[in-house]
């Protein structure tokens, strides 16, 4: 197969087929846990459980979280966390590159970043995304949390990351297009990936988040 060949093959039949089972397997995984639904309470709410539901999930989802239990005890997972998810959020979608792909898939224009602001992003992503593993791996009881699977999605985005900067910045002449090609087939397996792994966290985010402002309202507590 040739370099041209398989960037074709990464960027088309395997891109919608990983696009198919990505939106199968987190629709399966919502509506699963959404028909769960929760056991019958008959206990009179003290507030506005739906009132304090949409509260949380607008208005207050760190709400609890003081400044100083933040950047005295969660700084890494705080600042690391925001830079990371910013950052690939921002690649993801608003590359040039990947905002013509998307435009292509969807039909629907998306606004580009400039090639500098995607150039920060891309680092802020890949070095919190080491810190962030790193601290898994070092500290006593994020170790005891964590799997192989976060492991393996960590090195997975990284991965894919320092294949985008090392396509698109670093390298090229004849291994551009492999360099490319390499970029898109790891991002194919990252979206097939996503489904059966705890990545999909975010289908469940405002669930969980809701559900803590319902439970709060039932019983008449602010967060």
């Amino acid at each position: 197969m040739t370099d041209v060949a398989f960037y074709d093959f990464v960027r088309g039949p395997l891109l919608r087929f990983a696009l198919f089972v990505f939106f199968l397997g987190i629709a399966y995984r919502f509506f699963r846990v959404l028909f769960l639904g929760l056991p019958p309470d008959y206990a009179k709410p003290k507030g506005n459980p739906y009132l304090m539901a949409v509260k949380k999930i607008v208005i207050k989802p760190t709400m609890g979280w003081t400044f100083n239990e933040i950047f005295s005890r969660r700084a890494i997972n705080f600042i690391g966390g925001f830079l990371f998810h910013l950052g690939f959020i921002g690649l993801t979608f608003f590359v040039p590159a990947h905002a013509l792909l998307w435009k292509e898939i969807t039909g629907i224009p998306f606004p580009v970043l400039p090639n500098i602001v995607s150039d920060i992003l891309a680092y802020a992503a890949l070095g919190s995304l080491i810190a962030l593993t790193m601290h898994r791996a070092l500290n006593p009881v994020l170790k005891l949390l964590t799997g192989k699977d976060e492991y393996f999605a960590n090195f997975l985005i990284a991965m894919i990351l320092f294949t985008g900067l090392l396509a698109t910045r670093w390298a090229g002449g004849g291994s551009y297009i492999w360099l490319l090609s390499l970029h898109m087939f790891l991002a194919d397996l990252l979206i097939l990936y996503i489904p059966f792994s705890r990545l999909s966290h975010f289908v469940y985010y405002f669930l969980s988040v809701g559900f803590m402002g319902w439970n709060a309202g039932k019983r008449g507590v602010s967060f």
